[in-house]
């Protein structure tokens, strides 16, 4: 007879999930005392800001009152010590020609999720009177406008500081839009996926739960899909 708290192989128990996500807060903590101790106060408050930024959406609900999935912060902390830390500061973004491509792909990903569940509030959470794909158009064009946004601002610091955040230039920043073309089209077929037939996947999972954990946002969504979630 199988416990009541196994769990099939791969997907960790939810009692372990807590422990599991605090794990990159331990992580970014003691990276950040280190820095500390070891007399290297950017590197330390590099990390801190990584925890800083991680730490915004729980200020938002604070704010708002509109919840997040759980693990949400957990995402941003670990994306941003991948970006700020491991990326900048570890060099991985020179060692490891796709590191920086990787977190393009993850960010466009989600934020085309983010489109969707923006779109979706123009419903209440209710199924649109148009075609989902049109939805998911739209989930698209705010992914790939945010990752313009951000090449255009790595553009603007460089050319007023100085630095070097395209690298190479227009090949650099031709290959990030082509990556985020990719991801926000991943994200946009999840938001499709969810909304038009209840998909599960990781992505889509994750608008469905945003979607359940707020009903000022979503009204109509259907008792039935709001159970699926909980």
């Amino acid at each position: 007879m199988t416990h009541p708290s196994a769990s099939p192989l791969g997907t960790p128990r939810p009692a372990a999930r807590p422990v599991l996500r605090a794990l990159p807060w331990a992580a970014v903590a003691l990276a950040s005392g280190a820095g500390a101790v070891l007399g290297d106060w950017q590197f330390a408050w590099v990390a801190a800001a990584c925890a800083g930024l991680a730490l915004l959406p729980k200020a938002f609900t604070a704010v708002s009152g509109i919840v997040f999935p759980a693990g949400f912060t957990t995402g941003i902390l670990i994306f941003c010590a991948a970006a700020l830390l491991a990326g900048e500061w570890g060099g991985l973004y020179v060692t490891l020609w796709w590191w920086d491509l990787a977190l393009h792909l993850v960010a466009s990903s989600v934020l085309a999720v983010v489109g969707m569940a923006l779109a979706m509030t123009a419903t209440g959470g209710a199924r649109p009177r148009v075609a989902v794909w049109v939805l998911a158009v739209l989930a698209f064009a705010f992914s790939m406008m945010v990752g313009a946004m951000w090449e255009l601002m790595e553009f603007s610091i460089d050319a007023i500081f100085g630095t070097n955040a395209q690298r190479s230039g227009l090949p650099d920043t031709m290959g990030d839009q082509a990556v985020n073309l990719l991801g926000a089209t991943l994200g946009a077929v999840a938001g499709h996926a969810r909304v038009d037939r209840g998909a599960r996947w990781p992505l889509a999972r994750l608008l469905g739960r945003f979607m359940a954990d707020n009903p000022v946002l979503y009204p109509d969504l259907s008792d039935h899909a709001r159970r699926r979630q909980s």
